[in-house]
């Protein structure tokens, strides 16, 4: 179960564009305990948005051995600290999966 702390961060633009290139690790709950999966995030993506909204995405790749189903996940990063996203698979290859996580905030 992820902490309720987690939820009140919310991620920004500008905290995104800092992950290109850098790994974040998700931690996966499993009936045996939680599970470390390290992600890299490939880009991160600026939507067309209504007005007063800002819209984005970020793209991460994954092993092929740690499948994760959509869903919300714990994220540690070495300097924005933990937390909460909810991500969605959206590829496979044989190098491993492809998840992103849509953002949208009023501005």
């Amino acid at each position: 179960m992820l902490e309720p702390a987690l939820y009140a961060r919310q991620l920004t633009w500008v905290d995104a564009q800092r992950f290109v290139g850098q790994q974040i690790l998700a931690i996966a709950p499993t009936a045996a305990g939680p599970v470390d999966v390290t992600l890299e995030v490939s880009s991160v993506v600026e939507s067309p948005a209504a007005p007063g909204v800002h819209q984005f995405a970020i793209c991460f790749e994954g092993p092929a051995d740690s499948f994760l189903a959509q869903g919300t996940y714990q994220l540690r990063h070495a300097e924005l600290g933990d937390f909460a996203v909810f991500m969605t698979p959206i590829a496979r290859s044989p190098a491993g999966f492809a998840y992103e996580a849509c953002f949208s905030h009023v501005v």
